[in-house]
């Protein structure tokens, strides 16, 4: 899962660590020979994970979503800014090529 941006002051952070497509959460720094204990981390604080209830991982489910959505509209916003830029250079070349 990509990483976003820092969040600003006082607004919520929400982290969902997965180990494989498909597992809801999973473990949190696993060690080698430790067993892996699924955690969520909402605002810096963990939550156990193995007992989830169906309303519980429907918001993950929701959230991972959400946040593929917004990843995804980043990543668009950056192409167009891209482009907004050389459009925006090449006019400038063609007006002061026409203006001498």
């Amino acid at each position: 899962m990509a990483k976003s941006k820092k969040p600003d002051a006082g607004s919520q952070t929400t982290e969902i660590i997965s180990d494989a497509i498909g597992d809801v959460v999973a473990a949190v720094s696993p060690q080698a020979d430790a067993p892996k204990t699924p955690k969520i981390v909402i605002d810096g604080v963990e939550y156990d994970a193995t007992n989830l209830s169906a309303p519980a991982k429907g918001a993950i489910a929701s959230l991972q979503f959400a946040e593929a959505k917004l990843m995804a509209l980043q990543n668009e916003l950056a192409i167009c800014q891209t482009a907004h830029f050389a459009y925006v250079k090449g006019l400038k070349a063609e007006l002061e090529g026409k203006a001498s």
